[in-house]
C-alpha cells in the first residue's frame, strides 16, 4: 500500500510542476493550504475521493492521470472500449475513514468511477467533518451494516443488500455499524458542470479543509 500511495504523491507533484504551479498557486485553485498539499504529495495526509477529484479539476487532468503513468494510459473515450477487472485488481488508496480500491483506473474520461470500499470509522466523531464533491454517487452494502449521515437528512441505517443514491455536493459520511469493518460498492459519477450550482466558488481557506471547486471537465488528451 505504501508504494501505491507514494506513486500518487509523486504523480501529483509531477503534474503540478509540469503545469508550472507552486503549492501556493495550487492552493488558490483548490482551497487547500500549501502545507496540506505538501502533506498530500508526501503521503502524510490521506487522499480521499473528494481530495482527488478536487486536485484533478484544479490541475485540469482526468482522474485516471493520477493513478497511471502517461505512457500506460488507454486512448480516451474510444468506441467499444472495455476493461476487465479481476478480483482484487485496481488501485488501492487507504485513508483514515475508508480503504478504497479504484476499479479499472487505467481508463481515462470515465463517466463513472467504480470503487470497492471498506468503511472503518465507527462514529461520526471519529469520521470528522462531512465530505462533499461534485457529481452523484450510489452506494451498495456488500457486507455488514453502515449508517449514512448527510447534510439535509436524518441518518439512514443500511444493511447488507441495501443501497443509497445521493447528490455528492451534499455533505455526507458513511460509518460502520458492524463489529468489524463494513464493505461497500461505490459508483461515483464524474463531476458535471451542468449539475454544479453556480453559487459554489472556490473559497479562501488557511487549513486543510477544501471548498467546493468550480467544476470543469478535464481536457481530452
Amino acid at each position: 500500500m505504501d508504494s501505491e500511495r507514494s506513486g500518487i504523491g509523486r504523480k501529483l507533484r509531477e503534474i503540478r510542476k509540469d503545469r508550472g504551479l507552486t503549492l501556493t498557486a495550487l492552493g488558490k485553485r483548490t482551497g487547500y493550504s500549501a502545507s496540506a498539499l505538501s502533506k498530500m504529495e508526501n503521503e502524510r495526509l490521506g487522499l480521499t475521493y473528494d481530495k482527488l477529484t478536487t486536485l484533478a479539476i484544479a490541475l485540469d487532468v482526468d482522474l485516471s492521470d493520477l493513478f497511471n503513468d502517461s505512457s500506460s494510459r488507454a486512448p480516451p473515450a474510444a468506441s467499444g472500449r472495455r476493461s476487465v477487472a479481476r478480483k482484487g485488481n485496481g488501485k488501492r488508496i487507504p485513508t483514515k475513514n475508508y480503504d478504497y480500491l479504484y476499479i479499472s483506473p487505467e481508463l481515462s474520461n470515465k463517466q463513472m468511477v467504480p470503487m470497492h470500499g471498506t468503511v472503518q470509522a465507527k462514529t461520526l466523531e471519529e469520521f470528522g467533518e462531512l465530505v462533499k464533491h461534485g457529481g452523484e454517487e450510489w452506494i451498495y452494502v456488500l457486507k455488514g451494516e453502515i449508517e449514512v449521515h448527510s447534510e439535509y437528512y436524518a441518518p439512514e441505517h443500511l444493511k447488507q443488500g441495501d443501497s443509497i443514491y445521493l447528490d455528492s455536493r451534499m455533505g455526507h459520511a458513511y460509518i460502520s455499524k458492524s463489529r468489524g469493518d463494513a464493505e461497500i460498492l461505490a459508483v461515483c459519477t464524474a463531476p458535471d458542470e451542468e449539475l454544479m450550482q453556480p453559487e459554489l466558488p472556490i473559497a479562501k481557506s488557511s487549513g486543510s479543509k477544501p471548498a467546493q471547486p468550480r467544476v470543469k471537465r478535464a481536457k481530452k488528451k
